[in-house]
């Protein structure tokens, strides 16, 4: 039964997040009984989740050609067939060059041990895997199927990069030479042309401007196993669409303002961005000793995803927000009003066609004339109708927090709404909004107060030109002279100052009973920690203390090595169990988080928390890797499938909705990641075999907490987080793991988080070890193991760590421990 429903949920999640960027001639939905000529090998092997951490396996996957032949859509026959049999000799040719690679990855044994932790099978993995190859139709098949209809559906997959590997340009954000020339068929031969993209990511979508008999384009991302029901679902009508893009889709890859600050290219090492290609010194900002020092700034500043289009009034393919749907609505808004330091933006939509569907309703705030750049507009909430019949009406209410209003003040290290003039647009995507209210700000109004951190190394400042507005920049659309429009007015007493709690970390009392061995042991993993450990001959998962007893054990009864907390029973501590990852742990194949959140439905990821969280209860999972809230920063990121938005604040609403439903019916907690700025997989912690130091995200300070730290702090402030995973790279010089104004001074004493600070797997060999990572505020070092028990044991004796930081990390341990009964 709830295997059942968590299917069905699955399929409503695809529906609902599939977007329909193109729909002229309202060639779809199709006519069912319709004789449908299907192109592209996904059609019959779709691309259901990426890969690594976030990858998703199930043997439960649905077919394009399968499920839309169940809803009427008849495909050419010879077509087919000539797609399966293509598949199955790709597939028996896959399986030879598999067997003829084994052997052939091995490396020198007999140096195992120096090894540190898992992260040496990052120098075995990582190494990127382009997409299948298209398969080419003949001038004559295609001619024969467009003698049987004149419709064609082509299908463009892609699964390439994923974990330790971003994507490429050529051949993957654009189309390969084989698929150019297979769509350049398809539209000479079809009158109707249907384009599916079955995609980990953005790819070029330019080329489809160029054939007028290319009417309709569906983004279904990876939709997970119950993708291609969905699908047909949409194709046939009997859904319509309602997803909307959660990331802006540029003309060109070179448009969109990272593309010349950003590594992605393993296999030419001269590609790779260093400190010096920004005139900056490598050892001044402590990369020593290396071949390579690598970086990716931040170069765009505030200005990322539509943030920099709208307001540097670019063109754009597809604009944030934006998806169409079968049905029509009108939307209408009345005056905003203040309520309990909100903005309430009341808002009525309509269904004024003869479909039913649902809409999106966004609400975005344009700041004017304040003292800092901003801008044009940033997106702050949204809402989803119900379903909505032809004629029927639904009244909504939008809110935006006071505190919204704010931008962080670097000078100050204060959040301040400045005097200026603030309008509220309400729409359907960034680019179709209306005024619907404007705020007034007489005097600067502080909300919050805290202290300068990751802030740009002394080195480096002045030195790097990040991008700003100039004066021909100046929005003319700027709402202000909109009829009927009143100002409303904000002051002081509409705003709460908010204070740094400035937590002193006071001696805690009751952690006598634990030996310094102990507590260095419980601050780790329970594992063996080096990579294939039993055939290096250093197999064991603890140290052992003077008696020869093991320190710790694991008492879980399904976690895996490496997966699991140390126990240590006659203390009454158990252990716990760790599992990835964003798109669940491994029963249902949900949608990946890219894909979710174009759904745009904050009720519908509360649902899926809720699943998520009732199936990684039943495998007994204590702390579910998930979700993760980094940003789409740039469209070649390895993991953008795994990650919801270019924007912060979407990002941030889809991972508090899901947390809550995780953890308002379930003995689960999630564990927010990567914490913070690991937007590029290329080198994010370096490659010891080459000896590349990991990389470094240089970045502003106001950037940093206005745009990649929001979405972590939304998830803490909005519900009980318990814990949160560190990234591999670094800000600003200091790798993430190590640096304790991240992981003590904005997370704990801004933020008031109390729960745990886990590493990410494999994180302290090469760079950074385990005693550096528990200084900085790292309670759980992963997987640990002896190897790094000995770090931390060494980094005592040198004065790296003290027994009280390694008290506080036992302390949160127990704390989280408590919470999952594991502990009394």
């Amino acid at each position: 039964m709830e295997e059942r429903k968590y299917k069905q949920l699955a399929r409503m999640i695809a529906e609902e997040s599939m977007v329909l960027l193109k729909n002229y001639e309202n060639v779809l939905p199709l006519e069912k009984d319709k004789e449908i000529a299907f192109f592209g090998r996904t059609q019959l092997e779709l691309l259901i989740g990426g890969n690594g951490s976030g990858a998703v396996t199930t043997g439960n996957i649905t077919q394009i050609i399968d499920e839309c032949g169940k809803a009427g859509l008849k495909p050419v026959p010879q077509l087919l067939e000539y797609y399966k049999n293509q598949l199955q000799m790709a597939k028996l040719d896959q399986w030879q060059q598999m067997q003829k690679l084994q052997g052939q990855y091995g490396f020198d044994f007999s140096n195992i041990k120096s090894l540190v932790n898992s992260g040496y099978m990052y120098e075995i993995f990582g190494t990127y895997q382009a997409s299948a190859e298209e398969f080419a139709v003949s001038d004559e098949l295609c001619h024969q199927a467009a003698e049987s209809t004149d419709t064609a559906l082509l299908v463009i997959g892609r699964n390439s990069g994923g974990e330790e590997c971003d994507r490429h340009v050529d051949n993957d954000y654009y189309l390969t030479s084989q698929e150019k020339e297979l769509a350049e068929k398809i539209c000479r031969d079809f009158a109707h042309v249907i384009v599916v993209i079955n995609a980990n990511g953005v790819v070029d979508l330019s080329w489809t401007e160029e054939f007028n008999s290319l009417k309709a384009i569906l983004f279904v991302g990876l939709p997970g196993e119950q993708g291609a029901a969905a699908l047909a679902d949409i194709l046939t009508g009997s859904v319509s669409p309602s997803g909307k893009l959660a990331f802006t889709i540029a003309k060109a890859y070179e448009d969109y303002p990272s593309a010349k600050h950003f590594s992605w290219d393993k296999v030419n090492p001269q590609h790779l961005l260093e400190y010096k290609d920004y005139g900056l010194d490598a050892e001044e900002n402590g990369s020593e000793g290396v071949e390579k020092s690598l970086v990716t700034v931040y170069q765009e500043d505030i200005y990322m995803g539509y943030r920099y289009f709208d307001t540097f009034k670019k063109e754009v393919q597809f604009p944030f927000g934006f998806g169409l749907s079968y049905a029509s609505f009108s939307i209408e808004t009345e005056k905003p009003y203040k309520e309990n330091g909100e903005i309430i933006v009341p808002v009525s939509v309509k269904n004024i066609s003869k479909f039913q569907g649902k809409e999106v309703v966004q609400i975005y705030l344009s700041p004017q004339g304040t003292a800092t750049e901003r801008p044009y507009q940033e997106f702050k909430d949204c809402r989803k109708t119900k379903m909505l019949k032809k004629g029927e009406e639904q009244k909504l209410k939008l809110a935006l927090q006071m505190e919204e209003l704010a931008c962080y003040d670097e000078k100050t290290a204060s959040y301040v709404i400045e005097a200026g003039t603030y309008v509220i647009r309400v729409g359907n995507s960034s680019r179709q909004t209306r005024v619907a209210g404007v705020l007034r700000v007489e005097q600067n109004l502080v909300t919050k107060k805290v202290r300068n951190r990751l802030v740009l190394q002394p080195c480096n400042q002045g030195k790097i030109d990040f991008l700003k507005q100039n004066d021909s920049m100046a929005i003319a659309d700027n709402g202000l002279n909109v009829p009927g429009k009143e100002y409303l007015l904000i002051t002081d007493n509409d705003i709460t100052m908010k204070e740094s709690s400035q937590r002193n970390y006071q001696k805690l009392s009751g952690m006598d009973v634990f030996s310094l061995e102990e507590l260095a042991a419980l601050s780790v993993g329970y594992g063996p920690g080096t990579p294939f450990a039993l055939i290096s001959g250093e197999g064991s998962p603890t140290i052992y203390n003077e008696e020869g007893s093991p320190v710790t054990t694991s008492s879980h009864p399904v976690g895996a090595l490496g997966y699991v907390s140390p126990a240590i029973k006659e203390k009454g501590i158990d252990s716990i169990f760790y599992k990835d990852g964003p798109a669940g742990t491994g029963l249902t194949a949900w949608p990946t988080q890219m894909i979710m959140a174009c759904s745009f439905d904050m009720e519908l990821l509360h649902a899926f928390g809720d699943a998520a969280g009732a199936e990684a209860e039943s495998q007994q999972v204590d702390c579910w890797l998930a979700p993760a809230v980094n940003l789409h920063r740039n469209p070649l990121g390895g993991r953008n499938f795994e990650y919801y938005s270019e924007d912060p604040v979407l990002t941030g609403l889809c991972g508090l909705h899901v947390a809550l439903g995780v953890q308002e019916n379930h003995s689960v907690s999630v564990c927010p990641k990567h914490f913070a700025l690991n937007e590029q997989e290329t080198y994010r912690r370096g490659k010891e075999k080459l000896k590349y130091d990991a990389v470094d995200s240089i970045v502003t300070e106001r950037a940093a907490r206005e745009l990649y730290l929001k979405p972590f702090e939304i998830m803490v402030r909005g519900t009980k987080i318990r814990s949160i995973m560190t990234s591999f790279n670094k800000i600003n010089g200091v790798f993430s793991a190590g640096n304790e104004e991240l992981c003590k001074g904005i997370l704990r004493e801004e933020w008031g988080f109390d729960g745990i600070v886990v590493t990410d797997w494999g994180d302290m060999d090469y760079f950074v070890d385990g005693a550096d990572a528990v200084h900085a505020g790292n309670d759980i070092v992963m997987p640990g193991g002896p190897p790094v028990i000995r770090q931390i044991l060494s980094g005592y004796e040198s004065g790296r760590v003290t027994r009280e930081d390694l008290e506080q990390a036992v302390n949160h341990l127990l704390q989280f421990l408590r919470y999952h009964k594991r502990y009394q």
